[in-house]
């Protein structure tokens, strides 16, 4: 298909690859654009407190972090001369208005900050934060937040803190909420953001369950929700509401870019980086393709075949190939999955090309081997693409027969693929990486140390290292294929980590946290975990590095509030 539709943003700062660094100072002398201090009468000089610069007119955003001085800086790398409105993120408080900051090209501006104490910390709470807060037993809050499609997939907590139904009341909520497209999200707090009915909802009206992972019915649910909301009269929480700590010392060392999407129902689930630095994304509510230039700000979308009217479904993940074609699976019409067929997009010719595929046997996910096929996969199907012949030239099938299938379900997620070309998968149900032979399709089954972990996305570095988030286990873990030997590394309780990283040039792995709003940084020699805070509503499904003039940054897709987001560590 060769017509596109240019979907045009403002024009946003050319970004700069160079930063200059000073040992005393985030930014060295004569590169700062804007800086200050944020302070507020109970703490002083406040480290960690988020500081978001948008210019006028602007589409997209910068943010920065304050030190342990209090002191925060924007490079004139990533903010050109205008009018900027300031905001912060800083649980607790809120942002005295101070007014628009001019910012000139001749010399620094400076705004210092004041904040105060907020009057509506509930509004605040990231849905992590809640979960902490609000009481209940292990088994409760298990059933709540360790789910595989849970609340907080499509929205936060606070949703349903701030309700007033009763148990009773919540039962048909939980029913009709289980009818909507699992993939889609609701509205950010800046009314961004899709979320669509599924097709076939006779199940999901007329089940009782709720989840699995412990099995839990409606009814129970309910009657635990109706313990921590607003029901009954109250007209505040009946428990203290506690915070996650503001970011210190490496977590502040950052910058973070959001570029809004021009839909601003765009639902993109995953994100890639072609060898020119340009990020890619689909829509998973629509036959959408399309790309980002971070030098100018400009999306461009390119329409796909779409689907007929009340068709749910889009673009799952995407992958580039050697030749920077991107590789996609499309929801069509004559599928029943809202997943779908195998399909090309070559950016060179704007053309379109969907692979013969039996409709029955949808795929979702995608790696890339290092001979440069293209791997697919989707709960019990892997398929390898011959991108010179167009052709799947292996397909893969598991079932409860399969040799060497431990007992129980088993579900395939995430698929990366080793030297040798063996892909190895997520089994998601079933808690274990899983090896394909790459030549027979043999499969051997490798149990996670934590059980009910439930791997979710993961990547293959190049020593033959499978890594990968553990969604229900709160952990990040890493499968050796060469010794076949596991490591996990603990993530917060409650932080549902989805996605993970391969290590970064100084070895660390991030991993993508909706509950907590923020990006993890793990070391893996030494254990500790850093967060990075996401300025806005976050949920993200994929975390993709690339490396520039030396210094690693990663782009994701913010889900949650159609963007994308450049995540930049200055250490």
């Amino acid at each position: 298909m060769r017509t596109r539709s240019f979907l045009t943003a403002t024009v946003a700062t050319a970004l700069a690859i160079v930063f200059l660094m000073a040992s005393s100072s985030p930014l060295a002398q004569g590169v700062v654009a804007l800086s200050g201090t944020a302070t507020s009468q109970e703490e002083g000089k406040m480290e960690g407190v988020v500081v978001n610069a948008r210019r006028d007119g602007a589409s997209f955003t910068v943010s920065v972090v304050s030190d342990a001085e209090g002191r925060y800086s924007f490079p004139r790398t990533h903010l050109v001369s205008g009018s900027y409105v300031l905001t912060i993120r800083a649980v607790g408080y809120d942002l005295v208005t101070t007014g628009a900051v001019t910012v000139a090209t001749e010399q620094p501006a400076t705004r210092d900050l004041t904040l105060q104490k907020t009057k509506d910390l509930a509004s605040q709470l990231s849905s992590l934060e809640w979960a902490m807060s609000m009481p209940g037993t292990p088994k409760e809050k298990n059933a709540l937040v360790h789910q595989l499609l849970s609340c907080a997939y499509c929205h936060t907590y606070e949703r349903i803190m701030k309700s007033t139904l009763s148990a009773e009341h919540f039962v048909p909520l939980i029913a009709r909420m289980a009818t909507y497209f699992q993939d889609g999200t609701a509205h950010s707090r800046d009314g961004r953001g899709r979320m669509v009915r599924s097709e076939n909802t006779t199940f999901a009206e007329k089940g009782t369950m709720w989840g699995q992972n412990p099995p839990v019915t409606r009814v129970e649910l309910g009657r635990y929700l109706a313990t921590v909301n607003l029901s009954g009269g109250r007209t505040t929480w009946p428990y203290e509401l506690k915070t996650l700590p503001r970011p210190t010392g490496a977590a502040t060392r950052v910058i973070i870019t959001q570029y809004d999407m021009p839909r601003r129902d765009t639902v993109p689930h995953d994100v890639e980086v072609d060898s020119t630095g340009t990020p890619w994304y689909g829509d998973q509510t629509a036959n959408y393709i399309g790309k980002l230039d971070p030098k100018t700000g400009i999306f461009t979308d390119y329409p796909l075949p779409p689907l007929p009217k009340g068709r749910v479904g889009g673009v799952s993940d995407v992958h580039v190939d050697l030749e920077d074609r991107l590789w996609f699976p499309i929801t069509t019409s004559e599928g029943s999955s809202h997943f779908g067929s195998p399909a090309m997009f070559d950016p060179k010719t704007e053309k379109f090309t969907r692979l013969e595929y039996p409709e029955n046997r949808a795929v979702q996910f995608i790696a890339r081997g290092p001979d440069g096929k293209i791997w697919m996969n989707s709960t019990n199907t892997f398929i390898r693409i011959d991108t010179t012949t167009m052709k799947v030239d292996r397909n893969f099938s598991f079932d409860a027969k399969t040799e060497g299938a431990p007992p129980g379900p088993h579900s395939f997620y995430q698929l990366g693929v080793n030297s040798k070309g063996d892909a190895y998968g997520t089994d998601w149900l079933g808690s274990y990486i899983a090896r394909i032979d790459g030549t027979t399709g043999a499969m051997t089954f490798f149990a996670t140390p934590t059980r009910n972990a439930a791997p979710r996305r993961g990547k293959m570095d190049d020593q033959d290292r499978f890594w990968f988030a553990e969604y229900n286990g709160d952990r990040i873990g890493m499968f050796d294929t060469k010794d076949e030997t596991f490591k996990e590394w603990p993530t917060p309780q409650y932080s549902t980590p989805y996605a993970a990283s391969i290590p970064d040039r100084n070895g660390f792995v991030y991993a993508t946290s909706n509950m907590a709003e923020r990006v993890f940084r793990l070391n893996p020699e030494t254990g500790e975990v850093i967060a990075y805070q996401i300025p806005t509503d976050f949920d993200s499904k994929e975390i993709i590095q690339v490396l520039d003039a030396g210094r690693t940054t990663f782009w994701m897709a913010n889900t949650r509030s159609a963007r994308l987001i450049r995540v930049e560590p200055l250490d």
